[in-house]
C-alpha cells in the first residue's frame, strides 16, 4: 500500500500517541528521525510537514512563545545585516527547524534548552 507523506506522518503521530508519557519525547524524536531519513531518500515536498499540528520541539513553531520571539528578533537582525530582511524570508525562517538556521543564528543555546526541556 502506497502512502502519501501526510498519511505517513499521521500514522507516525498515531504511533507516538500510543507511547507512554515517559517515552513520548523519545517517540517524537524517533518519529522525526524516521521521517527525515525517509525524506532524504524519497525527497517529498516540505510544505506538507508545516500542516502537522504536533511538531517536535526542534521546530521553532513548537517552542514557547518567548523563545520564538527571541529567535525572530535574532533572525530579523541577521537578515537585515545581510540585506535579506523581507517578510517572506522571516516567515520562511520561522517555519524552519532550529537546525536549519545555523547560518543565521547561534543555535547552541536553543538546542541546549530543548534537550533540557525534553528531559523533564
Amino acid at each position: 500500500m502506497a502512502m502519501t507523506k501526510r498519511e505517513l506522518i499521521q500514522f507516525m503521530d498515531e504511533l507516538v500517541e500510543l507511547a507512554s508519557e515517559e517515552n513520548k519525547s523519545r517517540a517524537i524524536l524517533v518519529k522525526e528521525k524516521f521521517i527525515n531519513d525517509f525524506e532524504k531518500s524519497y525527497e517529498y515536498e516540505k510544505e506538507v510537514q508545516t500542516e502537522i499540528t504536533e511538531l517536535p520541539p526542534y521546530y521553532i513553531a513548537a517552542m514557547p512563545d518567548l523563545i520564538q520571539e527571541e529567535i525572530k528578533a535574532k533572525i530579523i537582525a541577521a537578515l537585515t545585516e545581510c540585506g535579506e530582511c523581507t517578510p517572506e524570508n522571516v516567515e520562511r525562517a520561522m517555519s524552519s527547524k532550529i537546525y536549519d538556521l545555523e547560518d543565521l543564528i547561534d543555535i547552541k543555546e536553543y538546542v541546549r534548552r530543548m534537550v533540557v526541556s525534553s528531559n523533564l
